[in-house]
């Protein structure tokens, strides 16, 4: 048996878990960061909240600040980092 045949998997193996760990490295994007917010944000507001209620804007110490304004008037802010964890979140205020 030729040496290449013996080391070919294991060279596909090395390839295959050095591609898996770039993709789960990469941070998520905008899209899903705000839907990660948005999620939170249905949960803790109750019934009558949509998703169309939130709104994001960039944040200096952090990657976004995602608000989202309850039709009752509250008002639910969560400070997201690159991998969608909330740093801060403060709400409801009224």
């Amino acid at each position: 048996m030729t040496r290449w045949r013996l080391f070919a998997p294991l060279a596909a193996l090395v390839v295959l878990t050095g591609y898996l760990g770039l993709r789960l490295g990469q941070p998520l994007d905008d899209t899903a960061i705000i839907e990660q917010a948005a999620a939170r944000y249905l949960t803790e507001a109750g019934p009558g909240a949509q998703r169309t209620d939130c709104a994001a804007t960039a944040h200096p110490d952090a990657r976004m600040i995602v608000v989202c304004h309850a039709a009752d008037g509250r008002e639910f802010s969560y400070v997201m980092g690159n991998r969608g964890e909330v740093f801060e979140r403060s709400g409801p205020q009224a």
